[in-house]
């Protein structure tokens, strides 16, 4: 029989995830709401891995038998690329972006949770403190997320987003892989995203000096 997970309040669940070209986040937080609107966090990586609407987890692998760690979305799920960083420092807004924690000093500082049981992430790098917040849109159109730097760094990007294809029909929307999802820049501290070739792929990148937020709209 499938063991099901709800999520008819805000849940938060720990295990494996295959995500994207089925690589496995380790540390992954899933968090579901009632609003049907759920997402996965790498701890390894401070990023938002994947996001979904419907029902909440199918943790039958992780917790069937002997199991193998890993939880199931259940429901249409939008990946969000492979396993990256969202910070990074650069030298220059081409210089590569960083694939291991070598020279950043990261170090996850696990979650707290709020009032309604929601997780404010927290890590360090490069030095300094970092919060990332993940909320639920109004009417569950996809998720907000705020980032809140505790000391300035210079030459620190964020990538929002990569795919095959990033275009912008208009100021501060982004459309990643066709329409597979929106990106909507809500407040960058001035600054603007740039669309970067990486090798067979697009990034969206943009400096962060203190706080930005954006949201994933699916």
């Amino acid at each position: 029989d499938p063991i099901l997970v709800d999520a008819p309040v805000n849940t938060i669940l720990r295990s494996f995830m295959d995500v994207k070209n089925n690589k496995r986040v380790v540390h992954a937080v899933s968090v579901g709401s009632p609003e049907k609107v759920h997402y996965t966090y790498d701890l390894d990586k401070g990023m938002v891995a994947q996001v979904w609407r419907g029902e909440f987890l199918d943790a039958t692998p992780m917790w069937h038998e002997r199991g193998n760690g890993c939880s199931r979305p259940r429901g249409a799920v939008q990946l969000l690329g492979e396993p990256f960083f969202t910070l990074s420092k650069l030298s220059s807004p081409q210089a590569s972006w960083m694939t291991d924690t070598t020279g950043s000093g990261y170090r996850p500082k696990g979650y707290v949770l709020d009032e309604n049981d929601l997780p404010t992430f927290r890590y360090q790098v490069y030095g300094t403190a970092v919060s990332d917040v993940v909320r639920v849109l109004p009417e569950g159109h996809g998720v907000r997320r705020e980032l809140t730097v505790a000391t300035p760094v210079d030459g620190l990007y964020a990538k929002l987003a990569e795919g095959t294809t990033i275009e912008t029909p208009s100021k501060d929307l982004y459309v990643i892989d066709g329409k597979s999802y929106y990106l909507q820049v809500d407040d960058a501290g001035g600054e603007k995203p740039v669309i970067r070739e990486a090798g067979a792929t697009k990034e969206l990148i943009i400096p962060v000096h203190s706080k930005l937020s954006y949201s994933i709209l699916f």
